[in-house]
C-alpha cells in the first residue's frame, strides 16, 4: 500500500454464472455443431434452401391460389341521393359520367312529379322497381285547408271573411285581467323608481360655484298645511327674542288677527264695448295704458307751449 492509498485500482468485472466443469462445456458445444460437421448432403447436386425464403414461396403460392388475396383497385364512386354509382370494370370514363347524368335527371323527374301530384317516388335499388305512394299532408297544407273552408263558409263574401278566426280578439278571464292590471301597475312603479333614480344619481355643480352653508327650504311643499301646534325643532321662538324684537312680534300679530275695517279692493270696471270688445282682457289693459300715456303726453307739450307764449 503506498502512502495515499492503495497503488492498484481494483476494476470490476462481471461474474461469469456458467458451467465450469470443462468436460461438460465441450459435450455441450459437440451437441450444438454435431448436424454441421461430418454431415454431408444426401444428393451431391442438390443444396437445400433457408427457412426464410421457403415461408416467401408458401405465401406466393396461396396468393396466386386464393381469391382473397387478389387486390382490387378503388373504382371512382358517385352517390346521387340514395343510389351510389361505381364505374365497373373495363367502363370507360365518359361513359361512366353519361350513366352517372342519366340517372340524376330521372330522380330529378322523379321529384318534380310527386311534387306535383303529392305523392312519393320510391325506387328499389336493387330491382329497379319503382312505387308510388300517397304523400302525407303537412301541416301547412291543413291550414290552407282550414282557411278555404271559412272562406267558403263566411256569410257577407268578402275579403275579410277569410280571416274572420284569426282577427277575433281573445277575451280575457277575470284572473287574466287582474294579473294584466297587476304587471301594468308594477311597471309603472318601476318607472318611477327609474326616474326618482336617475333624478339623484347626477350632482350638477355650476363652474365656478360656491357653497358656504347648506341650502335654506323657505318654502312648502305644495300640499303642505300650515303649522299647527307645537312648534318643530330650530323654529320655536324664545322669550329672549320677544325682548329683542318687540315691534316684529306685534307686527306679526297684527298680520296674524284680520282686522274687521279692512275695505274691500276696488275692482276697476273694463269697457267691454267698441272694436276692443273682443279682444282679451290683458292685451286690452295693456292698449288702454297705452292710450292714458299717448294723452299725459299731449298734455304736457300743450302746457309747455303755453308757458313759452
Amino acid at each position: 500500500m503506498g502512502r495515499f492509498g492503495p497503488t492498484k485500482r481494483k476494476i470490476p468485472v462481471p461474474k461469469r454464472h456458467g458451467v465450469r466443469d470443462p468436460l461438460k462445456r465441450l459435450a455441450e458445444k459437440e451437441a450444438a455443431i454435431k448436424d454441421k460437421i461430418n454431415n454431408p448432403p444426401k444428393e451431391h447436386d442438390v443444396q437445400e434452401v433457408s427457412n426464410s425464403f421457403k415461408r416467401f414461396i408458401q405465401l406466393k403460392e396461396k396468393a396466386n391460389n386464393d381469391a382473397g388475396y387478389t387486390r382490387q383497385r378503388d373504382r371512382p364512386k358517385i352517390s346521387i341521393g340514395k343510389t351510389v354509382v361505381q364505374k365497373q370494370a373495363k367502363e370507360t370514363e365518359s361513359s361512366f359520367l353519361l350513366r352517372a347524368t342519366t340517372m340524376q335527371k330521372e330522380r330529378e323527374a322523379e321529384v318534380n312529379f310527386g311534387v306535383k301530384y303529392g305523392v312519393e317516388v320510391e325506387r328499389d335499388e336493387v330491382t329497379g322497381a319503382i312505387h308510388i305512394r300517397k304523400r302525407k299532408g303537412t301541416e301547412v297544407d291543413a291550414m290552407l285547408k282550414k282557411r278555404l273552408r271559412n272562406a267558403k263558409a263566411g256569410k257577407d263574401g268578402k275579403k275579410g271573411a277569410k280571416f274572420r278566426e284569426e282577427t277575433k280578439a281573445k277575451k280575457l278571464t277575470l284572473s287574466e285581467k287582474r294579473a294584466k292590471k297587476k304587471e301594468k301597475e308594477l311597471e309603472k312603479k318601476r318607472r318611477e323608481e327609474d326616474l326618482l333614480l336617475r333624478e339623484y344619481q347626477y350632482d350638477k355643480v355650476e363652474f365656478g360655484e360656491v357653497v358656504k352653508g347648506p341650502p335654506t327650504l323657505n318654502t312648502l311643499p305644495r300640499r303642505a298645511d300650515k303649522q299647527n301646534g307645537a312648534a318643530r325643532p330650530g323654529s320655536k321662538r324664545l322669550l329672549l327674542h320677544a325682548m329683542i324684537e318687540p315691534q316684529a312680534d306685534e307686527a306679526d300679530d297684527q298680520q296674524q288677527t284680520p282686522s274687521k275695517k279692512a275695505k274691500p279692493a276696488v275692482t276697476t270696471k273694463i269697457d267691454l264695448k267698441g272694436k276692443r270688445k273682443n279682444l282679451p282682457v290683458a292685451t286690452r289693459m295693456k292698449i288702454e295704458r297705452e292710450q292714458q300715456n299717448v294723452i299725459e303726453m299731449y298734455r304736457q307739450l300743450k302746457k309747455s307751449a303755453q308757458s313759452k307764449k
